[in-house]
């Protein structure tokens, strides 16, 4: 086991991210195909998350759910039991295989989407966003394990940048289809509605949705593994003790970097879920908006952001004269504490539109501070672990999605008033912005001792 005293014998050592053997090489054509399909997947799991946030109003309207109902449903059943479901997922993708594991949460978020349209309560309609949750549980971790399977060092941050901002703005096209799709269901008798019956246009939506579910399915197990593959376990090297070769040893000898983190994510992701589940809700009810046109609005603001976002931090890491080690943390630290600015001023908008501004100022800023993490997160997995490490750190976005949706609705149930949500979203917001600017501070350090403790036991032809 590394102790204190050796790892800071390399103390001095430039810290460099641990990845991907064969630095030199360059991806096949076959990676990038990959890469492909992982976004087009992500995409696919975002409109079948947010059909559940667009359908809010009339799910209260035709089963008669309070906002506190709606928020157990995006809180407790989408986000706890995500959470709940991402360490076994991110298990069994590094014992048999994480295409193989992707595909079946494919199949599980399908098959359950399509099983929440036909429920007529509460209670049915909650199990159905369990099956969902449980299917999208290892999305984000097994998709950044598998980029650098696929990836050589060089280029694997290149595709981290494409994979976070095609993702991003596929939340804002995914909300935006979402939309679009209930605005076409709502109109004048589209030829689709009667091959459903007498069923709500909600059901047929969220029908709808889980239709796509067996192409994508095909089209992940079409994926490459990569080079490395997914199941080849990482042995340790002469003379290495047993810290860092499995994952409680790990855990257990990196635990203040794993929290840092952990915390980080959590607080970071509270304020980003917010608009995707409250703004259907707030906007009709402060300002009369008509619902079904609020997917396409917010989905352009997303994209706005997401494209915003993107930029911003390539633009900053150039300008930022620091060394190396520090720059990514201190710029998260920066574009949050900038990102609580903004917040301040929603209650106080009087039209759709400046509610709109102000979530994609926000959004933006957030996005900023959010793009350099995926790389920091894969730097601190050793290569063998890098699924259920991304799955251990990442149980906090479930819990952030979690914790946003129920604070709200509770703290909007005390507040009178048409306004009262988006008043609830700042009182809830401003708070986890400012406390992750702090957070992001104490992690520097535990950071760099994560990634020197990683070289020290994990040599290139472990990787």
């Amino acid at each position: 086991m590394a102790t204190e005293s050796t790892i800071a014998a390399v103390a001095s050592a430039p810290v460099e991210p641990v990845g991907h053997a064969g630095g030199g090489a360059k991806a096949p054509l076959s990676a990038w195909y990959g890469l492909f399909v992982l976004v087009m997947t992500t995409l696919f799991a975002f409109v079948d998350r947010q059909i559940l946030n667009l359908v809010g109003p009339s799910l209260q309207t035709s089963l008669e759910l309070t906002d506190f109902q709606i928020g157990m449903l995006q809180g407790l059943g989408l986000a706890i039991f995500a959470s709940v479901a991402s360490y076994p997922m991110g298990w069994l993708a590094d014992r048999y295989g994480r295409r193989l594991l992707l595909a079946i949460g494919v199949a599980c978020w399908s098959l359950a989407t399509g099983i929440s349209a036909l429920q007529d309560s509460f209670g049915g309609l909650f199990l159905g966003t369990v099956g969902i949750a449980i299917g999208e549980a290892g999305v984000a971790p097994i998709i950044y394990a598998m980029i650098p399977d696929m990836f050589p060092e060089r280029q694997r941050s290149t595709a981290n940048f494409i994979f976070y901002g095609a993702s991003l703005l596929g939340s804002g096209a995914g909300m935006a289809i979402g939309g679009a799709m209930l605005q076409w269901l709502s109109g004048p008798g589209p030829e689709v509605l009667s091959w459903f019956g007498d069923l709500d246009t909600w059901r047929i939506a969220m029908l709808l949705v889980a239709v796509p579910g067996p192409l994508f399915c095909l089209l992940v197990l079409t994926m490459p593994l990569g080079e490395r593959g997914d199941r080849r376990p990482l042995q340790k090297g002469a003379g290495d003790g047993p810290a860092l070769v499995g994952f409680v040893a790990y855990a257990r000898s990196q635990w203040r970097t794993m929290a840092c983190f952990f915390a980080v994510v959590l607080v970071m992701n509270i304020p980003l879920s917010s608009s995707l589940t409250w703004f259907p809700l707030a906007l009709p009810r402060a300002f009369g908006a008509d619902p079904t046109t609020i997917g396409v609005a917010l989905g352009t603001a997303i994209t706005i952001a997401a494209l915003v976002g993107v930029i911003l931090p390539g633009i900053v890491l150039k300008l930022w004269r620091r060394p190396v080690a520090e720059k990514p943390l201190r710029i998260v630290a920066m574009f949050t504490a900038l990102a609580a600015v903004p917040t301040i001023f929603l209650p106080f908008a009087t039209t759709p539109f400046q509610a709109y501004a102000v979530a994609t100022t926000q959004g933006a800023l957030g996005i900023a501070a959010c793009a350099l993490m995926p790389g920091l997160l894969q730097d601190l997995a050793p290569p063998h672990l890098r699924a259920r490490v991304l799955a251990a750190l990442t149980i906090a976005t479930p819990l952030a999605l979690a914790a946003s949706p129920i604070a709200i609705g509770m703290v909007s149930s005390m507040i009178a008033g048409p306004r009262d949500i988006l008043q609830a979203m700042t009182i809830v917001n401003l708070p986890s912005l400012i406390a992750a600017a702090v957070l992001i501070s104490f992690a520097r350090k535990p950071y760099a001792s994560t990634v020197r403790a990683i070289r020290l036991h994990f040599s290139e032809e472990h990787t």
